[in-house]
C-alpha cells in the first residue's frame, strides 16, 4: 500500500479531483478547457491570478483550524457583526435565480415571510426557481438550450461539455474577481484558493464556488445502533469491518449494513478503494500517471464489495435507490453506515431527531494502519453568472458577496435561519427552527453561493465529535494530481470511456461477471482513450513544472 498520501497546503489549493469512475473518465470541472490545445489551455489556466484570499477575522472559534482542519464553534457569539451595510444590489430589480434543492420546495414568495425579507435586505427581488434535485439535470438541459438563461445558474460539474457551455453562456468574471479585484466583494475574497480552482475555464474565472472542505466523503456510522449491538464502531481492517457490516444487518427485522454499494461513485466501493489504498482518480511517480483503476487495489476493492452483495448486507433496493432514500434508510435505521458529503452530518441529525451520528475513516484493507481520506472537489457546483453589462454583472457579485457572508455575522445567521421569534428561537448560541422556519427558510442558497465552512454550530459534544474525527481524517487526505490538468481526449471521449468502465463495474459488484474480468476491461478502457489521456496529462504536468 503507498503511504506516501499525505497531502501538502500547496497540493490541496490547487483542488481535488472526483473520485473513482468519474476521475477515470468522466470530464472534470477541474479540468476545464474549451481549445483543441490542451497545453495552451492549462497554460492559460496556470498563468491566471487566482481571487486574493483575504480571511474574515471577526470572530474567534472555539475549537482552532490547522492544516486541513476545519474550526469549530459551539455557538453564534452573542454580539453579532453587522457585516454589509445598506442593500447591496438596489436597483437591480428582478434576478432569476436556477438552482436545485434536496428538500421540499418552500412555500413562494407572495406566501413566505422570509423570502420577502430576504428581497428586502439584498434590494432586489430574488425570483428563485428552485428544482429538486431528481428534477435538477433534465431543468439545466432544457434552461441552457433556451434563449434566455437567468441570472444566476446553478451547473452541475458533470454537466456535458461544461467549459464550452461556460464560456458560450455565461460571463468571464475575471476583470472582477482576479487576484486584488475581488477586495470588492470581501466575503469573496474570503473563499479559500482551493475552492476558487474548480472554477477556472477557458484561461479565465468563469464561476462561483460553493465551498466546500477539502475533507470530502465521510463513511457516516448510527453509534446508537452501533453501540446496541456492542460492535466495534472502528474497525482495524476490512475484515472487521465486514465483521461490523454482519452484525448491523438482520434481514427479519428490516435492517441492513449499507444501502449503497457504490456503482455509480462514492458508497461501500469509494470506502473499500480507501482501505485498499487506491489512487484517488490518479497517481503520479516520476511524471508517470497511474489511474485508480489500473492500480491493484480497484480489483481487490471490486472483490470486497462483490462478496458484500452476496452476502446481502445491503438493503434489497440499493442498486435502485435514489440519495434521498438513502438518507430516509439512514436516519430511520433501516441502515447504519452511509458514505455522504461531509456537511450531511448536522443534516442527518437534524433532520432526524434523537439519532446518534457518528463517523469512521477507512482502516488499512490488511490493517495495522489507516487507509485514505479522498479530498473532496472543493466546491459543490459552478455557478454561471449570465452576461451582461459591467454594472449588471457587479450587481449579481453584490448579491454573491452578501450570500458569502460568514458565520459570525448577522447576514449568516439571518440567511441560515431567518428571523428572531418569527423563523427560530435562540438559547444558548444555538438557534432552533420554529415550525414556520422550518418549511419557509428553505431556499437553498447554500447550493448556490455560499461561505465557507465551519464544525458548528452545535451542542459541545456534538461539535467535539465532528473535530476529532476531522482532525484524525486530515493526515489521512490523497489528492489527485490532474486537478487543473487539461487532457482534450478526456473532455471528447469521457462520457464514452466511463461508460465501458461503469458496466463492468456493476457487472461484478452484482456478482454476473467475475472480478478476473476486470483486467480486460481496463485493457479496452486504454485502447479506447485511456491511454491517450494518460500520455496528455504527462505532458501538460512536465510543462507545467
Amino acid at each position: 500500500m503507498n503511504k506516501d498520501r499525505l497531502v501538502s497546503r500547496r497540493g490541496l489549493l490547487r483542488g481535488a479531483g472526483a473520485l473513482s469512475l468519474a476521475a477515470a473518465a468522466a470530464p472534470l470541472v477541474t479540468a476545464c478547457g474549451s481549445g483543441t490545445d490542451g497545453t495552451d489551455t492549462a497554460a492559460a489556466n496556470a498563468r491566471l491570478k487566482l481571487p486574493t484570499y483575504v480571511p474574515f477575522t471577526g470572530v474567534d472559534p472555539d475549537l482552532p483550524a490547522g492544516e486541513n482542519l476545519l474550526p469549530g464553534f459551539y455557538g453564534y457569539p452573542s454580539d453579532l457583526v453587522r457585516a454589509v451595510s445598506g442593500k447591496p444590489a438596489e436597483g437591480a430589480g428582478k434576478v432569476s435565480i436556477l438552482v436545485n434543492t434536496f428538500t421540499p420546495v418552500p412555500p413562494g414568495a407572495g406566501s413566505n415571510r422570509y423570502w420577502q425579507q430576504l428581497n428586502e435586505r439584498v434590494g432586489a427581488e430574488l425570483a428563485f426557481n428552485i428544482v429538486p434535485d431528481a428534477d435538477y439535470g433534465t431543468k439545466l438541459t432544457t434552461t441552457l438550450a433556451g434563449g434566455d438563461l437567468p441570472d444566476l445558474v446553478m451547473l452541475q460539474s458533470w454537466t456535458p461539455n461544461l467549459p464550452a457551455v461556460l464560456k458560450a453562456k455565461f460571463a468571464d468574471l475575471t476583470p472582477y474577481l482576479s487576484g486584488d479585484a475581488v477586495k470588492e466583494y470581501p466575503f469573496l475574497a474570503n473563499i479559500p484558493e482551493f475552492s476558487w480552482r474548480p472554477m477556472i475555464a477557458n484561461g479565465g474565472i468563469y464561476g462561483l464556488p460553493t465551498p466546500r472542505a477539502s475533507i470530502g466523503n465521510i463513511m457516516f456510522t448510527r453509534d446508537d445502533l452501533i453501540a446496541e449491538r456492542s460492535l466495534n464502531p472502528q474497525p482495524g481492517s476490512f475484515a472487521e469491518f465486514l465483521e461490523l457490516c454482519e452484525g448491523l444487518t438482520d434481514a427479519k427485522a428490516g435492517r441492513w449494513a449499507l444501502g449503497d454499494t457504490g456503482v455509480a461513485g462514492g458508497g461501500a466501493l469509494m470506502f473499500a478503494l480507501a482501505m485498499a489504498g487506491a489512487p484517488n482518480g490518479w497517481a503520479v511517480k516520476g511524471g508517470k500517471f497511474t489511474n485508480a483503476v489500473e492500480s491493484d487495489a480497484y480489483p481487490e476493492a471490486l472483490d470486497a464489495v462483490a462478496g458484500m452483495v452476496k452476502k446481502k448486507l445491503f438493503h434489497p433496493d440499493a442498486f435502485s435507490a435514489t440519495f434521498q432514500q438513502g438518507r430516509d434508510w439512514f436516519g430511520t435505521g433501516k441502515i447504519a453506515l452511509k458514505v455522504d458529503g461531509y456537511a450531511a452530518w448536522d443534516i442527518l441529525r437534524t433532520t432526524y431527531q434523537g439519532i446518534d451520528v457518528g463517523a469512521m475513516t477507512a482502516p488499512a484493507f490488511d490493517g495495522g494502519g489507516q487507509g485514505w481520506q479522498f479530498t473532496g472537489p472543493g466546491s459543490f457546483a459552478v455557478t454561471g453568472v449570465k452576461k451582461g453589462d459591467e454594472k449588471r454583472i457587479k450587481q449579481l457579485l453584490a448579491i454573491a458577496n452578501w450570500m458569502a457572508a460568514p458565520f459570525g455575522t448577522e447576514e449568516h445567521l439571518f440567511r441560515k435561519f431567518g428571523a428572531s421569534g418569527t423563523d427560530y428561537t435562540m438559547k444558548d448560541g444555538l438557534p432552533t427552527p420554529t415550525k414556520r422556519g422550518g418549511t419557509d427558510v428553505k431556499i437553498p442558497m447554500q447550493y448556490l453561493v455560499d461561505s465557507p465552512p465551519v464544525i458548528g454550530p452545535g451542542g459541545k459534544a456534538v461539535v467535539d465529535k465532528q473535530y476529532a474525527f476531522h482532525r484524525k481524517a486530515a493526515p489521512l487526505l490523497v489528492e489527485d494530481p490532474t486537478v487543473g490538468l487539461y487532457a482534450a481526449t478526456q473532455a471528447a471521449k469521457g462520457q464514452a470511456l466511463s461508460k465501458i468502465l461503469s458496466g463492468a463495474v456493476s457487472e461484478i459488484v452484482r456478482g454476473n461477471k467475475p472480478v478476473s474480468d476486470w483486467s480486460s476491461v481496463v485493457r479496452s478502457w486504454r485502447q479506447s482513450g485511456g491511454d491517450k489521456v494518460r500520455k496528455e496529462y504527462e505532458t501538460v504536468y512536465a510543462q507545467l513544472r
